[in-house]
Parts: structure tokens; C-alpha cells; sequence
């Protein structure tokens, strides 16, 4: 657990700098067992990752982290959502497939 929670921190704080130019910044980043989920964020800001994600490759983890940043700026999965997404991480898709062959 601390193991994952120093990896996340220094793979998350350059992506969380990034996003401060949209004027956005997580609450908090916390870890919790999600046997569903790779990642949320909470109204209030504060993001949560699964440790499990731990085990995958650094783009994978990058990639749920950004798509909790663009959370920040759009709650729901409109198509502002992605354009963000995909503006911030061109190759969103291809983690997004990986980390769903990892999770199946």
C-alpha cells in the first residue's frame, strides 16, 4: 500500500500541475480497495484510486489519473469530457484497453 501510494504521488503530481492551468486541483488523492473501479473522483475534489492499479503500467496509471483531473472540470462523460480527455492524453484508448485486458 505505501508502495503504490509513493508510485501514484510521483506519477500524479506532474499530471496535477498540468492541470492547474484549467484552473483545477484534487482535494486529496487516497487509496481504497474498489473491486469495480480503477479510479473516482468525489464532488468535493478528492480522487481515489484503486492499489490494484499498482500492478499496471505507468500509462495505465496515468491514464485514470487524468480521466479523474478531467472529472474536476466535467462530472459526467459528455463529449467536453472526452475532447479534455483526449486533448490531455492523445492516446487515452489504448491505456484504457490495456487496463481492461489487466482487469479482465
Amino acid at each position: 500500500m505505501q508502495h503504490a501510494r509513493t508510485k501514484f504521488h510521483s506519477i500524479a503530481q506532474p499530471l496535477i500541475d498540468k492541470f492547474k492551468k484549467h484552473k483545477v486541483m484534487p482535494s486529496s488523492i487516497v487509496l481504497r480497495d474498489m473491486p469495480t473501479r480503477w479510479g473516482s473522483c468525489t464532488a468535493k475534489g478528492k480522487i481515489i484510486l484503486n492499489p490494484e492499479l499498482i500492478k499496471a503500467p505507468k500509462g495505465c496509471i496515468e491514464y485514470v489519473i487524468i480521466h479523474e483531473l478531467c472529472h474536476l472540470i466535467h462530472h459526467d462523460h459528455t463529449q467536453k469530457f472526452i475532447d479534455l480527455q483526449t486533448k490531455e492524453m492523445k492516446d487515452w484508448e489504448k491505456w484504457k484497453m490495456k487496463l481492461e485486458k489487466l482487469l479482465a
